[in-house]
Formats: structure tokens, sequence, C-alpha cells
């Protein structure tokens, strides 16, 4: 079972996603506050530049975990027995929402930005925003009840894969507390799923061994 985020040790997930990122942001408020001290800007967003920096460090953390997460859905589900049923469909529908989400909140914030500027001489602008605010509004939740719903599901992935049977969810509530809170959740899940996998590529030699005798 080849998958990069299964394999993978917890160090190595948990690095890019708080390690990278935390320093990063120390490093770049270092240079504005020297940037700062030593020549003050003449207008406040040149000393705010860091701030074009976050989506690029929030996009490197959400595909740490969403790619985390699809590989557990995905590849080690395949560990599950057949007889345990999981909604694949709406598993994957639910995993790309959120991510949906992600890619229209730049969109947003740009028309709110565009509708305010031109507000003054077309009043029907800010309507507009108050109705594309109730939307995202409405997906941010939405899109929260997916995550969560992601979470669940791999949650029970893992279980189902080690107990090799259908599972409850008293079975790993553990693990879903875990996942949820993944940076801290990832060093005791981690281990977990490489002990899965290795036992999984295995069972895999030796069946090939075996025919190829």
């Amino acid at each position: 079972m080849n998958s990069l985020f299964l394999r993978a040790k917890h160090w190595q997930i948990f690095v890019p996603l708080l390690v990278i990122p935390f320093i990063t942001m120390i490093i770049f408020s270092m240079i504005v506050a020297f940037v700062i001290i030593t020549d003050t800007p003449e207008r406040p967003e040149d000393g705010i530049w860091v701030a074009y920096f976050m989506p690029l460090i929030i996009l490197i953390c959400s595909l740490v975990q969403f790619g985390w997460f699809w590989s557990v859905l995905t590849k080690l589900g395949a560990l599950i027995p057949h007889e345990v049923r999981m909604p694949i469909k709406r598993m994957k529908l639910f995993f790309f929402i959120p991510l949906i989400y992600f890619c229209l909140i730049p969109l947003f914030v740009a028309f709110v930005i565009t509708n305010v500027a031109v507000a003054e001489h077309h009043p029907s602008a800010m309507i507009q925003v108050a109705v594309v605010g109730i939307f995202i509004f409405f997906l941010h939740l939405f899109s929260i009840f997916c995550i969560f719903h992601t979470i669940y599901f791999a949650a029970k992935t893992i279980r189902s894969a080690e107990l090799q049977r259908n599972t409850t969810f008293s079975d790993f509530t553990g693990d879903f507390f875990l996942i949820w809170f993944f940076p801290v959740g990832v060093w005791f899940i981690q281990p977990r799923i490489n002990k899965l996998i290795q036992e999984a590529n295995g069972i895999t030699s030796i069946e090939g061994l075996v025919d190829q005798m």
C-alpha cells in the first residue's frame, strides 16, 4: 500500500503542519518589526506585507491535513472488512465541500472589497454583499459539519482496520478527539497507522511470493 501520508512518521506530518508555519511567521514578524523600527513605512500597508504570506501558509497546512484525511478514507479504508459498510460517496462529497469553501473565501473577500469601494455610487452593491455574506455564512456552517463528518469517518476507518470489524462511536471516541486536535493527536495515531500499513505490505509481499512459486 503506497501512500505518502500513511507511510510518513508522526514528526514528518507535524513539522510541515505546525513547526514550519510557526517558524515562518516568527521570522516574517521579526523582519516586519525591524523594518518598522529602522525605517518607518510611508503607508500602513508597507509594514504589513507579511499578511500576503498567510494564504500560502494556510494552504500548506490544509494540504497536509486534508491529504492525510483523504489517504485514511481511501487507502486505509481498503483494509476494512468487506462486511463493514461505509458511505464512500457521501464521505468523498463532504470531504471536498470544505476545500471548495476555502477556495471561495479569497473570491468573497475580493468581492466585498470591490463592492464596498463602489457602494457610494451604487447603493445596491451593499445588498449584493449582504446576500453573498449570508450564503458564505451558511456554507461556512455546513463546511464545519463536513469537517466533523470527515473526522468521524477517519476515526472509524482507523479503528475498524485495527479491530477488523464494524465499530461504533464508543469504540473510537478517543481517536475522534485525537484527530480533532490533529497536531497533538498525530503523535499517537500515526504510529498505529504505520503499523497497519507495514502489516498490510507484509501480507501483500507474502501473497505475491506465493503466487510466484
